[in-house]
């Protein structure tokens, strides 16, 4: 009001009333129909120990050993594992970073560092796919 007349109280009691009467209806009308927080559609798994067939692999890669990673997985799993590792060529670390389990089948995901061929350092993750205690994948 630019023309200097004073509001009267009564009025600015109004305005004031008008304005928290206003707030506490939103607030009220928010906290009746807020849904909270919506549900994760991707539900966590149960985590679980680290798989001995797993464990294993993880330490015949570790310890360099073709021989026992071909004696443990068949030619299809050997190249996927290849395939997972690349373009590691020392490999000289694995850390075993977790494994969930649902209905018979885990999934166990490791990192490896290493070098690759020019030296330089690098890590990489791969998941092992097992069912009961056999590997049947890795991605």
């Amino acid at each position: 009001m630019s023309s200097g007349v004073p509001v009267s109280s009564t009025r600015a009691a109004l305005i004031l009333a008008t304005f928290l009467g206003g707030l506490v209806m939103g607030v009220a009308a928010y906290a009746l129909t807020d849904k909270g927080v919506d549900a994760n559609p991707y539900a966590s798994l149960p985590k679980i120990a680290e798989p001995a067939a797993a464990a294993e692999v993880a330490r015949d890669l570790l310890n360099d050993d073709p021989k026992a990673l071909s004696n443990q997985l068949d030619m299809t799993v050997l190249q996927q594992l290849q395939t997972a590792i690349d373009p590691l060529v020392d490999i000289r670390s694995i850390k075993f970073v977790g494994a969930v389990e649902k209905n018979g089948r885990v999934l166990a995901a490791y990192v490896a560092g290493g070098r690759i061929s020019d030296g330089t350092d690098i890590v990489r993750g791969f998941v092992l796919r097992l069912t009961g205690d056999q590997i049947v994948g890795v991605n």
